[in-house]
């Protein structure tokens, strides 16, 4: 289990695409399932998927087990998040909205509400991060990269964007939503489409993985890939009107680079200049080689005519919605060297913890939430000890 995915693919099956059926859910951690003879132990320190995780497909793909398979809620995962709300408004949490948290301490957090540059520090008696764990350690608590100690303190109190970039990540995504004129009946609602002709091909369809740092603003690369196309509706009426669709594709691209030279930028200018490193040619291609290869499927062809509404992400719009560090919704991936007890920590210090993707147990919402789970308790200790240490306004 502790060898490179494809060592046991090969061992098992002849067909380069059974063995892209078998492996294709190493993504979801962050991983690729091909040996890396340039690295240690074939890379199953960095990129390459340990074959442990072929029980992933196990988990989707066994054929008599019921609790198998591949769940979403009605409503999609935004009816996950209104019910946490709910279920917080229930208990009495009060929900800022509009307040951007600039810094985090020990002993409170500095915020600002609105447009306004007045920064308030709110004092707490134990501090949650659910921010992207490189994100936070980088620009909620630590000061923009400059010389200067007093600039270091006004720089700390504005928002920012930035990351700490010595982690290995999960590959980024450019994400399609369409909204479709008819409806798509021959999608199901997962479809994973892969390129896994030859195995160089297969090999090939795996590099943003591989090389996970976007280092150009160029035009996407003339190389396989392989893609995840959700359809919904095909399980949940609410995604669709009768006779319409939508859809959501999911390609897999590099990261965004760090620039140690943004660091210190007003977080919209900074965002803006890393949207630059996904041009709309880059993009526009990858679109392209979607439409055709979804052609294939005869009731697909003009798929590009039936679109009536289009939204594109990238990693940066991922950075500017949810401040992921590289721009990556996977978060850090998951080679031993970031797996269990070596994954950062999420506790920082007494009384301030991480939970999230970046942090342990990892990434994927049944352990986001076994992870928060377990830090609710130590929060509760944490305040149960300390209670009483500040005088001021409590969160």
């Amino acid at each position: 289990p502790l060898k490179p995915h494809s060592d046991v693919l090969d061992a098992i099956f002849a067909s380069e695409k059974m063995k892209a059926l078998a492996s294709f859910q190493d993504l979801y951690v962050g991983l690729e399932p091909y040996r890396n003879d340039d690295q240690l132990f074939g890379g199953v320190l960095k990129k390459t998927a340990p074959a442990v995780f072929g029980l992933l497909a196990a988990l989707e793909l066994h054929p008599t087990n019921k609790k198998a398979g591949v769940f979403a809620p009605i409503g999609g995962f935004r009816a996950v998040a209104l019910a946490f709300e709910r279920l917080c408004e229930d208990c009495g949490v009060e929900i800022r909205c509009d307040t951007t948290v600039t810094r985090v301490e020990d002993d409170g957090v500095h915020i600002a509400s609105g447009d306004t540059s007045d920064f308030i520090k709110v004092a707490a008696d134990a501090i949650v991060v659910n921010a992207d764990l490189p994100y936070a350690t980088q620009s909620l608590f630590e000061s923009s990269a400059t010389n200067s100690a007093e600039d270091n303190v006004t720089t700390g109190l504005k928002d920012t964007f930035d990351w700490d970039d010595r982690f290995e990540f999960s590959s980024g995504v450019v994400a399609f939503h369409w909204s479709l004129a008819a409806p798509c009946h021959d999608l199901n609602t997962h479809n994973v489409f892969l390129s896994a002709s030859s195995r160089n091909d297969a090999i090939q369809s795996w590099t943003a993985v591989r090389d996970s740092i976007r280092s150009n603003t160029d035009a996407a690369d003339d190389v396989p890939f392989n893609f995840y196309v959700h359809r919904a509706s095909k399980t949940d009426r609410t995604a669709a009107p009768t006779g319409c669709d939508s859809i959501m594709v999911l390609v897999p691209c590099e990261t965004l680079g760090r620039r140690k030279e943004y660091a210190s930028l007003e977080r919209d200018e900074a965002i803006a200049k890393y949207k630059e490193q996904f041009s709309d040619d880059y993009v526009g291609d990858i679109r392209s080689a979607v439409l055709r290869r979804l052609g294939k499927i005869p009731s697909l062809q003009g798929l590009e005519s039936k679109i009536i509404d289009e939204v594109v992400d990238t990693p940066a719009t991922y950075s500017d919605y949810y401040n992921v560090g590289g721009g990556t919704p996977f978060a850090l991936s998951h080679g031993f060297a970031q797996l269990s007890l070596t994954r950062p920590s999420p506790r920082k210090s007494k009384n301030t913890f991480f939970v999230g993707a970046s942090t342990r147990p990892g990434n994927g919402v049944p352990l986001v939430l076994l992870g928060a789970n377990a830090i609710a308790g130590q929060v509760v200790s944490a305040v149960s000890e300390g209670r009483g240490e500040n005088e001021t306004e409590k969160i």
